[in-house]
């Protein structure tokens, strides 16, 4: 009866110890594979912030703007130099009533009016041509209320009693419609997206612009930005490579332990079992691995903007001047009006920073879950 009520008292032990060792494990391998997922797809969102590196946009500080005749001679300027700038100087027009006389329907949408490269705001609409004049592009938005579909290419439809075509359909969701300035006649273009190179700093930026065109304004730093988001992954990277380096050395101290409580044993002529020793290379092998190709990664995605490199990096006057001029910078950011181009790069930048902290807390979850089962297997030790 004892016999029996012993081997019970096992067995259900067991079983229990196995069931929580199953559920920690079930949930170390969700947490590992949502962290992975998470870190995947804050990278992927990255790179898509990487194109605002080379696009640079510039405001008016006093809010005051360029009117179409303006453009023009800024545009002749630009023509003459000897390294013509590639950029679209734009403004809003307020909300317009866009209607369809045929199926009697309306829109109110948000009017754009762009002179130059009009890709550079909308990436992935047709660029309008200058030459074609009354073509627009649209949202989605809008093409639903005004025709029922979500590509109305090809259509027309009036505003303010002018007929216009739409050339190209805008991919983002929105209630707006992008117009040639020279068809609206603008007198409100208030801000200019360069596209430049990625080693050009802003202030130098700001002074090219303003010598090739006559456009006088503060360039957003987005880069900044763009260096606070590529930190987080940086320092994400940097926990996983610490964390692998202790695996590395417990294994390493493992092996070491073992093989000094046997030191009389091994001297014997016996050898180490070949299991174990199997075990231990596949375990340090794949940490190894995953240490060098995070270095790899490292080394290949983080990159420092040219305006943070000083001549010496204990030089004080330098870092005065950046903080300045990036409080400064982003102050500006803070209070300045934000139109569709620059809430699609904050929405874009806001998904990376919730991708980021989504990977964080699953990193989190491990390290809490690797805590737990190694105290309750000390308890039971004990």
């Amino acid at each position: 009866m004892n016999k029996r009520w012993n081997h019970f008292v096992k067995s259900s032990v067991l079983q229990n110890t196995w069931k929580k060792k199953k559920a920690a494990s079930v949930l170390m391998v969700f947490l590992v594979a949502c962290g992975f997922i998470c870190y995947a797809a804050a990278v992927q969102q990255k790179q898509e912030l990487l194109l605002y590196q080379s696009q640079v946009t510039l405001f008016q500080r006093d809010r005051q703007f360029y009117t179409y005749e303006d453009a023009k001679q800024m545009r002749q300027r630009n023509e003459e130099a000897e390294e013509p700038l590639s950029y679209a100087i734009w403004g809003t027009e307020g909300m317009h009533v866009l209607e369809n006389p045929v199926l009697r329907r309306s829109s109110m949408v948000e009017i754009y009016a762009v002179e130059g490269n009009s890709q550079l705001l909308f990436p992935s609409a047709v660029m309008l041509n200058p030459a074609l004049t009354g073509g627009c592009l649209l949202g989605e938005k809008a093409a639903q209320e005004l025709f029922g579909v979500s590509d109305a290419s090809g259509l027309t439809f009036t505003m303010d009693g002018h007929s216009y075509q739409v050339l190209g359909m805008l991919e983002q969701k929105t209630q707006g419609a992008v117009f040639l300035a020279e068809d609206l006649h603008t007198t409100r273009l208030e801000r200019m997206t360069v596209e430049t190179s990625d080693h050009m700093t802003l202030s130098v930026l700001e002074q090219m612009v303003e010598w090739k065109t006559g456009f006088a304004g503060t360039a957003f730093d987005v880069r900044f930005m763009n260096s606070i988001t590529s930190l987080f992954s940086v320092v994400f990277c940097i926990l996983l490579w610490i964390w692998l380096l202790r695996l590395l050395l417990g294994e390493w101290k493992g092996y070491r332990v073992q093989y000094t409580a046997q030191a009389q044993y091994y001297k014997d002529g016996y050898r180490i079992a070949p299991d174990y020793i199997k075990g231990t290379i596949v375990r340090i092998t794949c940490i190894t691995s995953g240490v060098l190709l995070m270095v790899i990664f490292l080394h290949s995605y983080v990159k420092i903007p040219e305006d943070m490199i000083p001549t010496k990096w204990s030089d004080f006057a330098f870092w005065s001047g950046w903080f300045a001029d990036k409080s400064e910078r982003m102050s500006d950011w803070i209070r300045c009006v934000k139109y569709a181009p620059e809430l699609r790069y904050l929405e874009q930048t806001g998904k990376v920073m919730v991708y980021f902290l989504s990977a964080g807390l699953c990193y989190l979850g491990i390290r809490f879950c690797v805590f737990v089962m190694k105290r309750n297997n000390k308890n039971n030790e004990i």
